[in-house]
């Protein structure tokens, strides 16, 4: 039984450390600041070294979160889209995987945040230098 909540903590540690660390944080375009029960669809996280984009389902409403991300500012077509579904999920794309996920450095990279379907998004750039 000790070492299962041993193990159990470190898994817990390691994904907050993981979203502690990011260089960025984002939020579905849906939410009602800080009334409760109003809380944002999904939370993503974008970290520059290694060009990882994580995201998170945060409902149990049965809509997905949608991730685009785009080179420049969050218009036209983008690079890649991902999505996840289901509450407490989380869905990563990085630089390791090569091709479209390997994204330019010095460059602004543009994300559009959604609940998928929903049209509830929110447009993030953020300049990816590091």
């Amino acid at each position: 039984m000790a070492g299962v909540a041993a193990a159990s903590a470190v898994l817990v540690v390691g994904v907050s450390n993981s979203a502690m660390a990011a260089d960025h944080t984002m939020h579905t375009g849906d939410a009602w600041g800080d009334v409760p029960g109003y809380d944002w669809s999904g939370t993503g996280f974008f970290n520059e070294n290694g060009d990882v984009v994580t995201i998170k389902d945060n409902d149990a409403d049965g809509v997905a979160v949608t991730m685009n991300v785009y080179i420049g500012s969050p218009e036209g077509n983008p690079r890649y889209s991902f999505s996840v579904g289901g509450e407490g999920r989380t869905a990563s794309k990085k630089a390791s995987l090569g091709g479209k996920y390997n994204l330019p450095e010095n460059t602004y990279i543009g994300f559009k945040f959604c609940r998928t379907g929903a049209g509830e998004c929110k447009d993030y750039k953020f300049l990816n230098d590091h």
